[in-house]
């Protein structure tokens, strides 16, 4: 009893340290470059091309595609952005974001303290608004891996337990229900980046399968959605095709994850091969692979996706 309250306390601890963490460093790379953002994508999001790279390009500054999705849904309301754009943008700021996950397959746990310690010295050093800014994005990044390294120190516990490791033994192996509570879980910390960080810990420790990871991870991409939903609620047309064209694309692509659900793991294994990378980035590259092969089956399609959306949320 003793050892399943010690797990449990570990665990919400680690993942309350690592979503928190998540959130201070988006939010430190948000302020600083908010304004940017939205000045690029108004200037450079041309057609839907360049969107995509724009996208890309303001979604790894932020580390957050739920911000630059907001952001995106905002210019769409005003009119300035085309639902065209607005797609494109959606494409990138999805792979972007995917260089937080890809941190997190590191094994960098044991910087943490050290990185907390060098993000508040420049928080506190540097009253710039933009250094400042910079100092709280670095704060984050530490504990978020502090929150990795707590999770990570509880998983011995977990195995020498034979209650909590047959739950997840039983329950660890299949992908719908990882579909599901990644789904779950995303929306209600609002955060992707998180909740692939936590199927990480879970997979490298053995607590899951590849399976089960990619069904989280699937599951991670769609619940990322929920904010932008929120955020359409009283606004134009414009906006709502925007909101759906996000929830729709990711929706699409999970779907036809699971349609060649084998083909999909052998190709994220062989590319993880390829790379040089052992099997702890198999989560990481899942969630990039992932976003990256959704974008180059959609970008050649844009022209009917935008009409399929029209056709769907008419003016009326």
């Amino acid at each position: 009893m003793q050892i399943a309250l010690i797990i449990l306390l570990n665990f919400i601890s680690g993942a309350i340290i690592l979503v928190q963490g998540v959130n201070v460093m988006t939010g430190g790379l948000e302020k600083a470059n908010t304004f940017m953002m939205e000045k690029v994508l108004r200037l450079f999001a041309g057609n839907t091309v360049t969107a995509f790279i724009t996208g890309i390009i303001t979604s790894a500054l932020a580390q957050s595609s739920t911000a630059v999705t907001l952001i995106t849904v905002s210019l769409a309301n005003s009119g300035i952005l085309k639902l065209s754009q607005a797609v494109g943008i959606i494409y990138g700021a999805n792979i972007g974001t995917t260089i937080t996950a890809q941190l997190m397959s590191f094994n960098i746990t044991g910087i943490a303290l050290p990185v907390i310690l060098l993000g508040l010295t420049i928080k506190f050093l540097f009253r710039k608004r933009n250094l400042s800014n910079v100092g709280t994005a670095v704060t984050g990044f530490g504990l978020m891996l502090l929150g990795l390294l707590i999770l990570n120190s509880g998983v011995p516990l977990i195995r020498e337990n034979s209650l909590a490791f047959k739950l997840f033994q039983k329950y660890g192996n299949n992908p719908l229900m990882g579909l599901l509570i990644g789904m779950v879980a995303t929306m209600l910390v609002h955060s992707s980046s998180a909740t692939v960080g936590l199927t990480i810990v879970l997979f490298n420790a053995g607590l899951i399968s590849f399976e089960a990871a990619v069904g989280l991870t699937m599951g991670d991409n769609i619940g990322t959605c929920i904010t932008a939903q929120m955020a359409n609620i009283g606004t134009n047309i414009h906006a709502r095709r925007t909101a759906w064209a996000h929830t729709l694309y990711n929706i699409i692509g999970v779907a036809i994850v699971f349609m060649a659900f084998t083909p999909f793991m052998k190709l994220v294994r062989f590319v993880t091969s390829l790379a040089g990378h052992d099997s702890s980035r198999l989560v990481a590259n899942t969630h990039t692979l992932f976003n990256v092969l959704s974008a180059v089956l959609f970008l050649p399609f844009t022209r009917y996706y935008v009409k399929f959306l029209e056709w769907l949320i008419p003016e009326n």
